[in-house]
Parts: structure tokens; sequence; C-alpha cells
């Protein structure tokens, strides 16, 4: 008995994929500096058009693995509201109109921690959606740390730091106490060896 190719077969069925057309765009709220959502109307490849397709932007922002000279982790206890709890979380922010990423990981690390680190690492940029878009995160790598300031503290943003070394971020991590998604693929981008090493003898 004979088998069809499974490649020629798979290919054959396959559409083929092209980019959707953007007819016209909208902001339907404006919440500046916080967020906007567009309204956009597009059309498919099909000919299919949808007149309410929305998209959701907000500013691109860092976040970053803060180690230590013993190779602990430095991360932020802290309430978020998106979540509903208190969590661990890695320092981060908002990346300020006209600011470079790393510029904003230095004065976002020294306001939250009041820590500067004298050697950075990009670790890369990603969509946070590829849906609605959203933003772009920023990812860093800090080490070489000094304590230079006391952390500011704003009634909002309430956090308490703590060093984790890798066996307990990655228990955090199994445990749900860092539950975002940007700080999992952080770790996981530069610890992806030893967290599958965890994974294991789970």
């Amino acid at each position: 008995m004979q088998f069809p190719d499974k490649a020629n077969t798979v290919a054959e069925t396959v559409p083929e994929i092209l980019p959707w057309e953007q007819i016209s765009s909208q902001v339907v709220l404006d919440l500046p500096p916080w967020m906007k959502v567009h309204e956009d109307s597009i059309r498919l490849p099909g000919g299919r058009v949808i007149d309410n397709y929305y998209r959701i932007e907000t500013p691109d922002y860092v976040i970053m693995a803060v180690c230590d000279a013993e190779g602990r982790f430095l991360l932020e206890r802290q309430y978020k509201h998106g979540v509903g709890s208190i969590i661990l979380t890695s320092p981060s922010g908002a990346i300020d109109d006209g600011e470079l990423p790393l510029e904003a990981a230095e004065r976002e690390l020294i306001e939250e921690t009041g820590i500067k680190a004298g050697r950075w690492t990009s670790a890369g940029k990603f969509l946070v959606d590829g849906t609605r878009g959203i933003c772009r995160a920023h990812f860093f790598i800090a080490k070489e740390l000094t304590q230079v300031a006391h952390p500011q503290r704003f009634d909002i943003e309430t956090c308490a730091t703590v060093f984790l070394t890798r066996d307990e971020l990655a228990a955090a991590l199994r445990d749900g106490s860092i539950c975002l998604m940007a700080d999992i693929a952080l770790y996981s981008l530069i610890l992806g060896p030893f967290l599958a090493t965890v994974q294991k003898e789970m």
C-alpha cells in the first residue's frame, strides 16, 4: 500500500496566509498617558469587512532581572489590582516619551529600589499581545549593584523588596507567587536550563 506524501498533503490543505487591509482607524478612548483604544475597520483576505476591531495602545515598558553578587534575584512583593492579590514581580515601569529603554530601566531601578546597576544586558523586546497589540516589553538583566539612594515610595506602588536564590525563585514560579507572564518569560529566558532541570525534578 502506498501512502501520500504527508508534507505535500499538508501544504495543499493550508490556505495562503495574507495580511489584513486596514481601511480606517479612529481613537474611541484616550486616557493619556495610560492608554488609547483604537477602533479599526479592516478587510480580511476573503473580502469580509469588520468595522469594529479594537486595538489597545499603552506605553512600552521595561522589566528587569536584578542579580546581586551572590547570584540572588531582587523581586518586589506588592499588591497588583489587576490580579487582585499580593504577588512577587520584578522591577518594571513605563518608558517615558523621548526616553530610551535602557534609560528607563536605570531610572526605574533607582526609583523603586534605590539601587544602581553597573552592568546592563538587554534580553530582547517582545510584543505583549498579538491580537490587541498593547505595547512592547523590553527585558534587561542588571548586575553589579550598589545602593545609592532610598527607594521612592508611592501609595499606589507600595512594595517590599526581597532577594531570592535560584531555588527560591523556582519555587515561587511553581506556587504562583510569581504569576505575571512578563516575569515568567524573563526568567525562562535567562534561567531556562536551570528551570527545566527543576521542572523534571517535580
